[in-house]
């Protein structure tokens, strides 16, 4: 029955607000979990699959289906959830079980040993445009660090894309389970593809430096800045996972935020380890990356509008909590709220220290 309860009305009981319809099956919503922006009350991260009846936010990568959102945001077991759900009378969508019977199954990920070479390899084949390394160096990064990051455009052609797949494989290289990779079928034929959105990836490395899977910073912000780099729900393909990320070496002292570029360029800027989450909530096994590192002291630096958005507090709340339990020192790390991210106030500190020179 899990599948057949309608996601939409569950969403709506439970007071997320609804924004648009992104499609035929798909809406937009405010994500209860990582806040979203308080900036643009208009902008959402949070997907509803009204065909599946599952949601899934592309900021922070919660995700679920109508059971698993009821018993998150009321802070219950799934058991209980189903409970309620059947004594408050929600609304099912039969035709929804049927379509998510049919749905297409997905591959499971490839080791990361596979993944860091193939998708090395990936890289090899891309450039980055002029456009992208101008936004990066805008941020802080050097052009040497844009090299070093492995920072690359995605082409738009998909003559290019299907090419870059055909060299892969004719060098050795197995596409499947790779997130972000698929395949199309034309004429009872299949080729390899990957996904086609405007923006540039952003590896997201583990502790010794391989790669993970990439985020992908779009072009274009209609349905929000961050995607990642998946290919869930398409044919062979396989789904990305909310990985977090290392920037930097072993040290006893790690800094946390938010997003992998953001960490890259405050990395970068004052030279101090961090690791990044890809939403605030997105904290599964974060003590076991810590402890790779030989953390002893964590300083949470999630964005300054966390202090006002109660969602992202008690996120925060709960970091400290597992990070303590764990056996680390931690502290909250904040700076001057003109500046809304740690990366932000490094630059604008940079070049503060630049005039003063001058």
């Amino acid at each position: 029955m899990h599948r057949d309860l309608d996601i939409l009305d569950v969403a709506k009981r439970l007071g997320i607000r609804i924004l648009r319809r992104a499609s035929n099956e798909e809406y937009i919503a405010r994500c209860p979990f990582c806040g979203d922006s308080k900036k643009d009350p208009e902008h959402g991260h949070l997907y509803l699959n009204v065909s599946k009846n599952v949601y899934y936010c592309v900021r922070c990568g919660e995700g679920g289906d109508a059971v698993d959102l009821y018993a998150k945001l009321e802070n219950i077991s799934r058991k209980e959830a189903y409970k309620r759900i059947k004594e408050e009378n929600y609304p099912t969508n039969p035709a929804a079980k049927e379509r998510a019977d049919k749905r297409i199954k997905y591959n499971s990920v490839a080791p990361i040993e596979t993944r860091d070479k193939v998708y090395r390899a990936f890289l090899d084949k891309l450039v980055l445009e002029p456009e992208h390394r101008k936004k990066l160096l805008k941020r802080g990064l050097s052009w040497e660090e844009t090299v070093k990051n492995l920072y690359k455009s995605l082409p738009e052609e998909p003559q290019q894309r299907w090419e870059i797949c055909k060299e892969l494989i004719k060098e050795g290289y197995n596409l499947k389970g790779i997130p972000g990779f698929y395949q199309r079928e034309k004429d009872g034929e299949r080729y390899w593809d990957f996904v086609d959105y405007k923006g540039f990836l952003i590896p997201v490395k583990d502790v010794q430096g391989r790669i993970q899977g990439f985020q992908i910073r779009l072009d274009e912000e209609e349905f929000g800045k961050y995607v990642w780099f998946s290919s869930r729900n398409k044919l062979n393909g396989t789904p990305a996972h909310a990985w977090q990320g290392v920037h930097g070496e072993p040290s006893k002292v790690v800094i946390v935020t938010e997003g992998p570029l953001k960490a890259d360029v405050a990395h970068y800027l004052s030279r101090f380890t961090f690791v990044s989450v890809p939403g605030v909530t997105a904290i599964k096994g974060i003590e076991v990356v810590l402890k790779q590192l030989g953390a002893e002291k964590i300083y949470i630096a999630f964005d300054m509008d966390s202090l006002t958005n109660k969602a992202v507090q008690k996120a925060k709340e709960k970091l400290e909590k597992k990070l303590t339990e764990a056996g680390f020192v931690v502290k909250t790390k904040t700076w001057d709220s003109r500046y809304k991210g740690i990366d932000d106030y490094l630059l604008a500190q940079r070049k503060q220290k630049q005039k003063e020179v001058v």
